[in-house]
C-alpha cells in the first residue's frame, strides 16, 4: 500500500465517526514536511478543514517565512488559515517558563476559550517515529505504566492521522509530490531535551 492507501486505511480504523463529507476539521501546519503531507493527504480526501498556524515568533524572520509558507499553501489548496501569533519570549520571561512550556501554555490558553482557533477537532501531524521517540522520552524520566502507551491516535479534540507512517516515508512522499516545505532549525539544538 502507498502512503494515501495506508492513510486512508489508518483513518477508517481509527476515526469513522468523522466522514469527508459531514466533517470540518482544523489542520495544523508548521510548514515542516510532516504537517505540510498531512496537508497534502487530508486535501486529497475531500475534507471540508481550515488550516491552522501558530506563530509563536520565537526565531525571527524563519518564523515568518514559515507563516508565510503557510498563507501559500491555503491559497494552494483554496482554504481558509487561521493565524495566531504568540509573544511567548515575553509570558516565558513574565511567567519565569522555559520557552517550550510557556508556548505550551500560549496554545493551551487558546483552546479553552470558546472560540479558540483550536477548539474544534484538531489534526496534527505526529507520526511513528514521533510514537518512538515519546516512549523513550517517558521510559528515560521514569514514567508509570500509562507513560508508556505512547501517542494515542485521538485524545480529545486532537486527531493523530499520520501514527501509522514512518518519518523516512513521509519524506518520500513530499519528494514525490514535489511538495515545498521548511526546516525549523530549533529542531536542530540540543537545548531542548526532546532533541538531546
Amino acid at each position: 500500500m502507498n502512503l494515501k492507501q495506508q492513510f486512508t486505511f489508518f483513518w477508517q480504523k481509527n476515526f469513522p465517526h468523522l466522514a469527508p463529507k459531514s466533517s470540518h476539521l482544523f489542520l495544523a501546519v508548521s510548514g515542516g514536511v510532516d504537517s505540510v503531507v498531512l496537508l497534502d493527504l487530508v486535501a486529497n480526501t475531500g475534507f471540508n478543514f481550515t488550516i491552522a498556524h501558530c506563530n509563536f515568533n520565537l526565531r525571527g524572520e524563519e518564523s515568518q517565512r514559515d507563516e508565510q509558507l503557510v498563507r501559500s499553501l491555503a491559497n494552494k489548496y483554496n482554504k481558509d488559515v487561521e493565524v495566531k501569533k504568540f509573544d511567548t519570549l515575553h509570558f516565558s520571561t513574565a511567567n519565569k517558563l522555559s520557552i517550550q512550556e510557556a508556548a505550551r501554555q500560549l496554545l493551551n490558553s487558546d483552546t479553552r476559550k470558546p472560540d479558540g482557533i483550536f477548539n474544534f477537532n484538531l489534526l496534527t501531524a505526529h507520526h511513528a517515529d514521533d510514537n518512538i521517540e515519546t516512549l523513550l522520552f517517558n521510559f528515560f524520566r521514569g514514567t508509570g505504566i500509562t507513560g508508556l502507551h505512547g501517542i494515542l491516535p485521538k485524545n480529545g479534540q486532537v486527531i493523530r492521522p499520520l501514527l501509522f507512517a514512518r518519518r523516512s516515508e513521509i519524506i518520500a512522499y513530499a519528494q514525490e509530490e514535489k511538495l515545498i516545505w521548511v526546516e525549523d532549525s530549533s529542531n536542530y539544538s540540543d537545548k531542548y531535551s526532546r532533541n538531546y
